[in-house]
């Protein structure tokens, strides 16, 4: 950066002096180009409006970008920088004085997420919670910083519900659920025995072995109707399988649970071509829900059993056997469940003699004889947990004698008690991060520990972090090092990569369009899963390994299993499980931008724009937000007949003067990834519905038939006069600007820690960061470490 962030002894007539040699001729009363009137800017920084008015200004003179370079009078470079150092140190130390008052973090409730976590390890349960709740505002980016997470009447009735699901699923002292653990023959199936009595004259779906039922269609019947799951809970499910008539080849295995009015994918397997398997995945289920299977084949070009009316019994193509299914669950560590002993502490259960023998009523009951001591035993170690901080006399009181006026009022134990745990769980100190800083804003250590929680577990601290809060050592440099590491080597950091990447890279948006069946008949949710597993694996591998930061922009390696090996043409992956592979020399994969999940989100289910991908790449990547586009001139529709490209299209804007500036700048990334199609494939043609060259597939039941277009045009030239010819010869030129990639991804990553967007004098924290990091030579691991230590992190 050109500044320097100390405060300068500056008169604003400095300020004023550059402004008019330079710029006013511009930005006057009068002429006010782009809106701005410089000769009525005054200098008052300590007005908010009239600060964010002053940043525009010095980014645009300290970027070169003002005067405009093709102006003819230039500032001289001297003055220019004197003025951007000036002006930047007086905006850092106004902002700074700004921030020691009011802290840079507004008050911050949970989100969603963070609120159905927490409650699932405060109170040891797996009910799905979000859903009950408004989805969250996204601000500068994220749905867990402050500005955009509001509280409204409807949050408070459905904070109300949520907190009563939860309670009710902790607290739950009825009889223990019969687990079941039984293998059932898929020759038993009534479908299957229904199939076998059609008329001689109707195709049978279903082929008889000895000791299986193959099925070789998608659409064939194949929901397990032999078992309900009558309680919800966790469940360990296996299948003994094999590919039929393979020829070879392997083929796939899908699991989902359905309702029939919905249905969720559990897992997919790969089969090998020869042998038998037994595949097997634990997952949640609902109660009233079945298990479904299905064969998939990612072949497309096979011919499909029902579209020639072929009988299974004569059926020549690859299906799937299936020999047994085995059902154990719910899979219980304990009766009552741990929610009880998480509500109540060590309080004694004892049976319930007179519990009903449907099972609706308790079985069991809490062994209390002095219930208002009892009460106030059990708040007092339930609220420091759900308030993530030591809490004083007077608040504990506030909830006993909620539960004393509930057991006053003639309610059971449990009833009273159910009132004080609603009230906490709905409560600003449950609902808001409390975040006490000391006189220079510091934030003390039971602030600190859930703030480095959420930021990587999107949950409250642990108990080790909360003993750290308690010893008052946390805040300790070596400590913190220590237990970011702790932290990031827990599964449960999963919860960062999902939701850091789902929304800085809009992975939460893959299902927004959904591609053209007749253009893309080959996606489906298994494809879709495999693209977002690619992802996250990739990231998982750079925290992990600490690999290189310029991994984001060109690798050597790609994570594959053999179905998106399969989609990306190559050749030698098996199994359903994700590996790193070294990038094939014929291959134009590698880094973030080729990646079929990105690929997906920055293109509508029709078309690929080289708009969107381009302005994705500088937002995203680059941190060069663009303007919408002016209100008057229309938007292109995709051209599915494939009579023009996108290019033609794209000629029509960029000769439009208000137009051409933003195009010249966003749409070279979007040309070159022109030869990746909607769905993340390589293509060197378009598809369309007309045109020549019919490509014809099968799936299942279904045929699809699409056309190939005109050929694609992947060339394209940078701002700066650059040519490139496709992804390959465009990377390089991205990798140029690496510092600029990882500045935006630090900037990303301290909003989505912190819970704020990033203030001017933010900027100097950033540097500092990005300086530090790039001497230690390390990665996404080394930058974590590096926010965790700033001030800006440790800050109110």
């Amino acid at each position: 950066m050109a500044w320097l962030p100390h405060a300068t002894d500056v008169r604003a007539a400095d300020h004023a002096a550059f402004l008019q040699q330079n710029c006013v001729s511009c930005h006057d009363a009068e002429t006010k180009k782009g809106g701005l009137d410089l000769s009525a800017l005054k200098w008052t920084p300590e007005d908010r409006p009239t600060f964010e008015r002053w940043v525009p200004v010095f980014d645009r003179v300290e970027s070169n970008e003002m005067p405009p370079p093709k102006e003819p009078d230039q500032p001289d470079p001297a003055a220019r920088g004197a003025f951007v150092k000036a002006l930047g140190a007086e905006l850092h130390a106004a902002n700074l004085a700004k921030q020691r008052q009011e802290g840079r973090v507004v008050l911050r409730r949970l989100n969603r997420v963070e609120y159905e976590n927490t409650l699932h390890d405060l109170l040891a349960i797996d009910l799905p919670l979000q859903y009950f709740l408004p989805e969250d505002a996204a601000a500068h980016g994220f749905d867990n910083v402050a500005e955009g997470l509001r509280l409204s009447s409807l949050h408070m009735e459905q904070f109300l519900g949520a907190a009563d699901a939860a309670i009710t699923a902790a607290l739950d002292l009825r009889k223990q659920p019969e687990a079941v653990h039984r293998k059932f023959r898929y020759q038993d199936e009534e479908s299957v025995t229904d199939d076998q009595k059609k008329p001689a004259d109707k195709p049978k779906t279903f082929k008889i072995l000895p000791d299986a039922v193959v099925i070789f269609d998608d659409n064939s019947p194949s929901t397990m109707r032999q078992f309900v799951f009558k309680t919800r809970g966790q469940y360990r499910l296996r299948v003994s399988c094999w590919s039929y008539q393979a020829a070879g080849r392997p083929t796939w295995i899908k699991l989902y649970a359905t309702n029939f009015k919905t249905k969720r994918l559990l897992g997919y397997f790969d089969l090998p071509a020869d042998g038998r398997r037994e595949v097997e995945v634990t997952a949640s289920i609902e109660q009233g829900e079945l298990l479904e299977i299905k064969p998939f084949d990612t072949n497309y070009n096979e011919t499909g059993l029902a579209l020639y009316g072929h009988d299974a019994g004569s059926y020549p193509g690859r299906g799937i056997a299936v020999e047994w299914v085995e059902v154990e669950g719910p899979l219980l560590k304990s009766w009552p469940p741990p929610g009880v002993a998480q509500l109540f502490g060590d309080l004694k259960i004892k049976p319930v003699g007179t519990a009903k023998p449907d099972g609706r009523g308790p079985a069991f009951t809490l062994d209390v004889t002095d219930p208002p001591a009892a009460a106030q035993q059990v708040l007092e170690s339930f609220l420091p947990r759900a308030f993530r901080r030591p809490v004083t006399p007077e608040e504990i009181s506030r909830y006993v004698k909620l539960a004393r006026a509930g057991l006053a009022a003639g309610k059971s134990f449990e009833d009273a008690m159910r009132v004080a745990f609603r009230a906490v769980l709905t409560s600003p100190g449950f609902l808001f991060f409390e975040e006490r800083p000391d006189p220079l804003g510091k934030l003390d250590d039971w602030a600190l520990a859930s703030r480095l929680s959420y930021f990587l577990w999107s949950t409250c601290p642990d108990e080790e972090l909360s003993g750290l809060a308690k010893m008052g050592t946390l805040h300790q440099p070596d400590v913190l090092r220590s237990q970011v590491e702790r932290l990031l080597n827990s599964p449960r950091a999963d919860a960062f990569l999902e939701n850091f990447t789902g929304q800085w890279l809009d992975l939460r948006q893959i299902d927004f369009t959904q591609p053209d069946r007749k253009l893309y008949p080959e996606f489906d949710d298994m494809l879709k899963a495999a693209m977002l597993t690619e992802t996250r694996s990739f990231f998982t591998l750079m925290l992990r390994d600490d690999l290189p930061l310029r991994n984001l922009i060109q690798s050597d390696f790609i994570m594959l299993n053999r179905l998106l090996a399969q989609h990306y043409g190559i050749t030698g992956i098996n199994g359903e499980d994700f590996r790193r592979v070294a990038v094939p020399a014929d291959s134009h994969r590698g880094g973030l931008l080729t990646q079929a999940s990105i690929l997906k989100v920055t293109a509508n289910g029709t078309s690929t724009s080289p708009v969107i991908r381009g302005a994705w790449v500088a937002k995203k990547l680059l941190g060069e937000p663009l303007p919408p586009p002016p209100a008057d001139v229309p938007r292109f529709e995709p051209d599915t007949r494939g009579a023009t490209t996108i290019r033609e299209q794209l000629a029509k804007h960029r000769a439009l003067p208000a137009c051409a500036t933003c195009h010249t700048r966003m749409d070279p990334p979007g040309f070159a990834l022109e030869n990746f199609d909607a769905i993340g494939g390589w293509r060197d043609r378009y598809r369309s519905e007309k045109g020549d060259a019919a490509q014809v597939k099968f799936h299942g039941r279904n045929i699809w038939e699409y056309r190939l277009g005109k050929p694609v045009d992947a060339t394209g030239e940078m701002p700066d006069g650059q040519k490139f010819t496709g992804i390959d010869d465009f990377r390089p030129l991205l990798l140029a600007r690496e510092d600029q990639v990882v500045r935006q991804l630090t900037r990303n990553l301290l909003v989505y820690a912190t819970g704020a967007g990033l203030q001017f004098s933010d900027r100097a924290t950033v540097e500092t960061i990005l300086t530090h990091r790039k001497a230690s030579g390390g990665g996404l691991r080394t930058l974590i470490h590096e926010i965790v230590q700033s001030d800006v992190f440790q800050k109110k």
